[in-house]
């Protein structure tokens, strides 16, 4: 850009003076139609005007200037639409005869301003749906915002997922929470069921968050191990590591067998127990459950034993299948006590990720299945680096104390 030789200073209340002849106004609604009016305009002004600036530096000679050197000749203009964060403008932009010059104020093929792009993703991130984002932001820029347009923004997306699942994991989670989901994904002309592998940690400090997502097509022993294999290599080694809860998924048992052979392992209580009532009545089903929550709301091991003896005592004579369901995995149930009181409540479910899950089951309730398995990564990412997010501001209160009369 050129520096003007002489700059005439202006008042701020010359500037005021004409900013009040320019806008009219009756109320406080059309004053602000008025300044968003003039902002846009003077928006335009302003880049078409750095573009004029900018062809006069690179060609060196103003307009009708004659000179014998120069780089390049003036051509003409050509008009392109621009989507800012003050709506659409149409462009006038300088043409040369070379056609070598490049503007700085926007890339080559730009149709919208990064602000816009950012503000897109962001939504999306948030957790609104491809076409509601066009939406609620065809309102704010006073322009429209077609679903296709939202769906190229979010394509971008796909580098933030490759980088979510590779970067390096710092070996500081106390506690793990592994689960799966399973989700409809278009293969060619039929939608396949597939499986979202999820592992969620709580360290220390009581902060939590999704440590990474793989999908597969389903649950089985290999592609557990090769979840767990790549959390381990990419820096999940388990030497802070003091309790895994799962929810007892035979293929995850094994691969853990594998991987992380030393760490205890809790069952989850919620899986558990719907397995239990499952062998009963559904008349009894919810009297079972409520006596069995005695046992994981002791106080002490010892105490939740007893409890357990008491409700074997009863239910055996209703299913001695559903007493030996719990019974045969009761070492796992029990693990959780061996961890302070205040810690308890988080890590003998799976719930946590559960509660994650129930985020994506709202967000695909609209969609019959997912387009393409890219899409579906797209998506769990940005409902989970919401959660993240949201979840880094607010870690469990006093999670890393311990109560005196603990340990």
């Amino acid at each position: 850009m050129r520096v003007l030789d002489k700059i005439t200073p202006v008042s701020p209340r010359t500037i005021l003076a004409d900013w009040r002849r320019e806008v009219k106004y009756n109320n406080v609604d059309e004053f602000w139609k008025a300044t968003e009016r003039n902002m846009k305009q003077l928006l335009n002004s302003l880049l078409e005007k750095t573009m004029e600036e900018e062809v006069v530096v690179y060609t060196g000679a103003e307009w009708n200037q004659k000179l014998t050197l120069r780089i390049d000749y003036r051509n003409g203009y050509r008009y392109r639409d621009l989507l800012t964060t003050h709506g659409n403008m149409r462009l006038r932009i300088p043409r040369l005869r070379k056609a070598n010059f490049r503007t700085k104020v926007f890339a080559n093929y730009q149709r919208r301003m990064r602000a816009v792009d950012r503000a897109l993703k962001d939504i999306f991130l948030a957790g609104v749906s491809t076409r509601r984002v066009g939406e609620a932001l065809s309102c704010l820029l006073d322009a429209p915002v077609s679903a296709s347009t939202v769906s190229k923004v979010t394509k971008t997306l796909d580098k933030e997922v490759h980088k979510f699942q590779n970067k390096k994991i710092l070996d500081e989670y106390q506690y793990v929470l592994l689960d799966g989901i399973n989700l409809k994904v278009k293969e060619g002309l039929k939608y396949k069921k597939k499986c979202v592998l999820v592992a969620y940690g709580i360290t220390f400090l009581g902060m939590r968050e999704i440590i990474s997502f793989r999908q597969v097509n389903k649950e089985t022993k290999t592609t557990w191990t090769a979840f767990l294999n790549d959390l381990y290599q990419r820096g999940l080694e388990g030497k802070n590591l003091r309790l895994i809860t799962v929810d007892g998924q035979k293929g995850l048992l094994s691969a853990l067998d594998e991987i992380y052979p030393f760490i205890p392992i809790q069952r989850c209580w919620a899986h558990k127990l719907r397995n239990v009532v499952g062998y009963l009545p559904r008349k009894r089903q919810k009297e079972c459950s409520s006596q069995a929550a005695l046992i994981y709301n002791a106080r002490t091991k010892q105490e939740a034993i007893k409890q357990f003896k008491i409700w074997k005592r009863k239910w055996i004579r209703v299913s001695k299948e559903a007493v030996k369901c719990l019974e045969k995995d009761a070492e796992y149930m029990l693990r959780f006590f061996d961890f302070p009181q205040l810690h308890r409540k988080k890590i003998r479910t799976t719930n946590a990720i559960e509660r994650s899950f129930r985020e994506v089951r709202r967000r695909v309730r609209t969609m019959s299945c997912f387009n393409n398995a890219a899409s579906c990564d797209r998506i769990i990412f940005a409902i989970f680096n919401h959660l993240n997010k949201h979840w880094k501001e607010r870690p469990f209160k006093r999670f890393n104390q311990l109560e005196k009369d603990q340990l």
